[in-house]
């Protein structure tokens, strides 16, 4: 599994996550990770958005995230179109996979994830931010019905 986040000004580095995904993997892929990276954005305001999986929501996670004082975007379960990282695990797997790209090891695939991750544009990551408004907006006039974004 691969985590990451981004933020209008650009993007964590790359965690690759093995075996299950539980609250004490997650909340040290954030301490690992999404921490150093707010640090480096000066304490600004900002949110944190994730879905609903179960190691997002469980009493640890929620318990970590507070302590750090990271304010986490409430929103609805089953909603990947009110997300904009789901938009970028699109672009990458196209890119990764484009021209029927075959791995044919671990390593290799890691690569070319990770390549791809590190040379997104920081225009692309600007748009889906700013999205947001109008995904919310639409998503409200639709009665809560999925989005094609």
């Amino acid at each position: 599994m691969v985590w990451a986040a981004f933020g209008f000004n650009g993007q964590v580095g790359l965690a690759f996550i093995y075996g299950r995904q539980n609250s004490p993997k997650y909340i040290e892929t954030l301490e690992n990770h999404l921490m150093p990276f707010s640090e480096n954005i000066g304490g600004r305001n900002w949110e944190y958005q994730h879905d609903n999986a179960p190691s997002h929501t469980s009493s640890a996670t929620k318990n970590c995230l507070n302590s750090k004082n990271v304010t986490v975007l409430e929103w609805p379960s089953m909603s990947p179109d009110l997300n904009p990282i789901e938009n970028v695990w699109d672009f990458m797997s196209r890119k990764v996979y484009e021209n029927g790209g075959q791995f044919y090891s671990v390593n290799a695939l890691k690569t070319s994830i990770e390549s791809v991750w590190y040379n997104l544009e920081l225009e692309i990551l600007q748009t889906l931010i700013m999205s947001m408004a109008k995904r919310v907006y639409d998503v409200l006039l639709k009665n809560g019905k999925t989005l094609n974004y």
